[in-house]
C-alpha cells in the first residue's frame, strides 16, 4: 500500500495535501482500519464484537504504540486480536508513511519524490537524500534488535516458565515487538510485574526499550563508529569517510539520555526505598533492577513491574516528567522529544548568561529551531492542561490520576494508575486524539490543519512590551 502511488496518491495530490498532511491522514486511516478488525467476534476471546469505542482506543494505542488500555489485553482478546495488535505496533512502530514507500520501493523498486517529502517528515528528519537507504536501514535494524530480543524471551519461557513451544513463540514474539516499538502492551493483566525478580526477563527488555529510545540515526552513526573501530583494530581500509566528532545531534541525544536514565534512577529508588508496596520489601539488587526499569520505560514503553497506583504521589511527578520529555527524534519513543528539551534548556540558559545566540558545544543553533522547541512545548502544555482541566470537569477520579493518565497518553507511553478501563466513553475518546497528537507531534498537527503559509511582504516597527 504505497501512498505515493497509484490511484490514491493522485486523489490526494489533486486535493494538494502536505506531506504532513498524508502523515495524519494515513495514520487515522490504519486507526480505522484497526478499530474495524478489532470489532470483529474472532478478535476477542469471548467471540462477541467489541464496543467501538474500545475498539478505538485500543487501536489508536496500538498504532500510536503507546500501551494504554480499556480492556485487559491478556483475556479479552483472541489469538487472532492479538495478532491484530502485533502487527498495528509494528506498523506504528516503523511509520505508516515509511512502511507504505517500503512496501513500494520493494514491489516497484522506486520511491516517488512525493513519499520521499512525505518519509522526511514523519521520520523528522530535515534531509533525506536516500530514502531507499534510510528505509531499508530502520527496517533492518527494526527487526534485527527484535530477533535478538525474542531469542532471549523465547528460551527464557521455554525453559524457565515450561510454556509449550506455540507460547514460548507468541509471548517471545508479542514482547518483542512491543518492546522495541515502546508500546507498553503486554500479554499479562498485571504487565509485567509478574517477571520483576527475573533479570533474564527484565534486563533484555529494559535494554532494548532504551536503544530504541535513542532514534535511528544515533544508532546508525554508532554503527557505523563502531564498524570503523573494529576496520581499524584490524589495520583495514574504510570505504567510508566519517567526521572525527560525533554529530551534535547524536552527543544531545546519548549524553541527555543517560543524564535522564541515572536521574530517574535515583529518584525512583530514593522516593521508594521505603514503600512497603513497590520496593520496601525487596533485596537491594532488586530495588535497584527495578528502580532502573521504572526510570526507562517512562521513555516511552509503558511496561511496569511495579504496581503504579501504589507509588508515591511524587514518584508519580517523576514520572509525569520523563513522559512529558520521552525519547529521541526518530524513534519509536514520544514526548516532546530529548532535542527539543535540550534545546528549550539551552535557550534559558542562554538568557541567563546575557548571551545572544544559543550555543550548544561548539555549534550555534538557528534560530527557527529554538522557535520550534518554544513552540511544540507551549502547544503539548497547553493540550495537556487543558485536557486535564475537561476530564477533572466531567470525571470524579483525582487530578493526580487525571494528569498522569494525559501526560501518558499525550508522551505516548502507556503508563496507568489504573482508572484507564473505569473512564466513560468521552473520556477514552478524548485520550484516543491525545495519542495520535502525541505520535504525530505538535508541529506535524499544526502544519496539517493549516489551510496554507502565509508570507508578509512587509514588517512592523519593532517596540518592547514589559515582560517578566
Amino acid at each position: 500500500m504505497a501512498l505515493g502511488s497509484g490511484r490514491g496518491s493522485k486523489m490526494l495530490n489533486r486535493k494538494g495535501l502536505s506531506p504532513a498532511q498524508l502523515v495524519a491522514v494515513a495514520f487515522t486511516l490504519m486507526i480505522l482500519l484497526g478499530t474495524a478488525l478489532l470489532m470483529l467476534p474472532a478478535a476477542s476471546a469471548s467471540g462477541k464484537s467489541t464496543s467501538f469505542i474500545d475498539a478505538l482506543f485500543t487501536s489508536t494505542s496500538a498504532v500510536t504504540v503507546t500501551g494504554l488500555g480499556t480492556l485487559d489485553t491478556e483475556t479479552h482478546w483472541s489469538f487472532w486480536g492479538h495478532l491484530i495488535l502485533g502487527l498495528l505496533i509494528q506498523i506504528g512502530g516503523f511509520g505508516i508513511v515509511g512502511f507504505a514507500s517500503l512496501v513500494g520501493y520493494l514491489l516497484e523498486g522506486r520511491i516517488s519524490l512525493k513519499n520521499k517529502m512525505t518519509t522526511s517528515s514523519e521520520a523528522s528528519i530535515a534531509v533525506a537524500p536516500d530514502v531507499k537507504s534510510l528505509l531499508k536501514n530502520i527496517a533492518k535494524m527494526m527487526l534485527g534488535f527484535q530477533a535478538v530480543l525474542f531469542v532471549f524471551l523465547f528460551v527464557r519461557f521455554l525453559t524457565k516458565y515450561n510454556y509449550d513451544w506455540q507460547d514460548a513463540l507468541g509471548h517471545g514474539l508479542f514482547h518483542a515487538i512491543a518492546s522495541f516499538n515502546n508500546a507498553g502492551f503486554a500479554l499479562y493483566s498485571d504487565s509485567l510485574m509478574g517477571f520483576a525478580r527475573d533479570g533474564w526477563i527484565i534486563a533484555p527488555i529494559f535494554v532494548t526499550v532504551f536503544i530504541a529510545s535513542l532514534g535511528f540515526p544515533v544508532l546508525v552513526e554508532i554503527r557505523d563508529r563502531l564498524k570503523l573501530k573494529l576496520l581499524k583494530l584490524f589495520k583495514r581500509k574504510p570505504d567510508y569517510w566519517m567526521a572525527a566528532q560525533w554529530s551534535l545531534n547524536s552527543r544531545i541525544v546519548l549524553w541527555s539520555s543517560f543524564v535522564l536514565l541515572i536521574a530517574g534512577t535515583f529518584g525512583v529508588a530514593i522516593m521508594e526505598w521505603n514503600n512497603p508496596q513497590t520496593l520496601g520489601k525487596l533485596d537491594p539488587i532488586s530495588k535497584s533492577l527495578d528502580s532502573i526499569f521504572a526510570s526507562v520505560m517512562p521513555r516511552t514503553a509503558g511496561f511496569n513491574a511495579m504496581d503504579i497506583s501504589a507509588l508515591n504521589p511524587a514518584t508519580w511527578l517523576g514520572i509525569e516528567i520523563l513522559m512529558f520529555i520521552g525519547g529521541a527524534s526518530a524513534s519509536t519513543a514520544g514526548g516532546i522529544k530529548l532535542g527539543t528539551a535540550v534545546v528549550l534548556f539551552y535557550v534559558i540558559y542562554t538568557e541567563i548568561r546575557g548571551e545572544t545566540a544559543v550555543n550548544i558545544g561548539n555549534r550555534r543553533l538557528p534560530r527557527s529551531m529554538q522557535r520550534q522547541a518554544l513552540t511544540i512545548v507551549t502547544l503539548t502544555t497547553f493540550v495537556i492542561l487543558g485536557a486535564v482541566a475537561l476530564l477533572r470537569l466531567t470525571t470524579d477520579f483525582s487530578l493526580d490520576q487525571i494528569l498522569f493518565e494525559v501526560v501518558s497518553a499525550t508522551g505516548t507511553v502507556g503508563l496507568s494508575t489504573g482508572i484507564t478501563a473505569d473512564l466513560p466513553d468521552h473520556a477514552k475518546f478524548l485520550l484516543s486524539l491525545l495519542m495520535l497528537f502525541g505520535r504525530l507531534g505538535p508541529i506535524v498537527v499544526a502544519t496539517s490543519l493549516a489551510l496554507r503559509k502565509t508570507r508578509r511582504h512587509f514588517e512592523y516597527p519593532k517596540e518592547r512590551p514589559l515582560i517578566g
